[in-house]
């Protein structure tokens, strides 16, 4: 493909949580999760590999943490990031953080756009008053300051049976669009194409476009019928689509041709697919 690449959605897994993911076989099954080898190509060079063998120029990683943690994983993950010249990073922040504006101005000082939560795993209501407060914060941060945050929302419709999470902490289609519409000047990202596992009937249902609402691809190829999928580029558009690969379970050359595929089967011009594959995510993040 003659095109630049970003993969906008990928990991930086320790090894204990690869092998506690790979330990649940019914999810990694449902899911398609490839955890063979996938402890082996964790590390930067395994990830820098797999990228420049599907001419894939640079990846987001996306780290999430409790509360306690915020600061720490934010500083390892910058750190991470600035090794490796194809890697940039987000941030994350949690509801019950008690310094999210500093952390703001942190990932602010080190070029750091993107901010990643995960709910079921976080442990938090996504539209509770602590959530609703933060998502206040970075609205009020990206209208009074030139650095734009926007906001990747990881979705697992099974969390709760797969992990036992509460299923009040569930970032669903509707919760994601109410999310966007009631904060308009925050980016956000809906992770696997809104909604990774949930019943194609709901995502049709409530997963309805925004001017502010992403969607990445991010596994959801391999939990979609090609025809659900291909539903979802055509009332998203090219425009509101990103390329991501949920690294380390699926591997860069067979994700790139699988969304290019089905870019085809939605009638994606090259312009579109050069929106998918790059420019949308390059834009968001500041880089052109």
């Amino acid at each position: 493909m003659q095109m630049k690449i970003f993969d906008s959605h990928l990991h930086l897994f320790s090894k204990t949580i690869i092998e506690n993911v790979a330990a649940k076989q019914e999810m990694c099954a449902q899911l398609h999760l490839q955890t063979l080898g996938a402890t082996d190509r964790r590390d930067g060079e395994g990830l820098e590999h797999s990228m420049r063998a599907a001419g894939v120029a640079a990846g987001l990683a996306l780290p999430t943490a409790g509360a306690a943690n915020v600061a720490k994983v934010n500083s390892l993950f910058i750190e991470k990031a600035a090794e490796r010249d194809f890697l940039y990073t987000a941030g994350t922040l949690h509801p019950e953080y008690p310094e999210n504006g500093a952390e703001m101005e942190k990932l602010k000082s080190h070029g750091v756009r993107a901010i990643k939560l995960c709910s079921f795993s976080q442990g938090f209501v996504l539209d509770g008053p602590p959530a609703l407060t933060m998502f206040e914060q970075i609205q009020t941060f990206n209208r009074i300051c030139d650095h734009r945050f926007f906001v990747v929302l990881d979705t697992l419709y099974s969390a709760p049976r797969y992990f036992g999470a509460d299923p009040a902490y569930t970032t669903t289609s509707e919760k994601l669009v109410a999310l966007a519409r009631k904060f308009p000047d925050i980016p956000f990202i809906g992770a696997h194409m809104g909604s990774l596992d949930a019943p194609f009937e709901e995502i049709h249902t409530h997963l309805m476009t925004c001017h502010n609402l992403y969607l990445d691809t991010s596994n959801a190829g391999h939990t979609l019928t090609a025809d659900q999928f291909v539903s979802l580029l055509d009332r998203f558009g090219p425009k509101r689509i990103l390329f991501g690969t949920d690294w380390p379970w699926f591997l860069h050359p067979d994700e790139v041709a699988m969304i290019d595929h089905l870019a085809d089967k939605a009638g994606f011009s090259l312009k579109d697919k050069a929106a998918l594959f790059y420019d949308n995510i390059a834009e968001l993040l500041g880089l052109r």
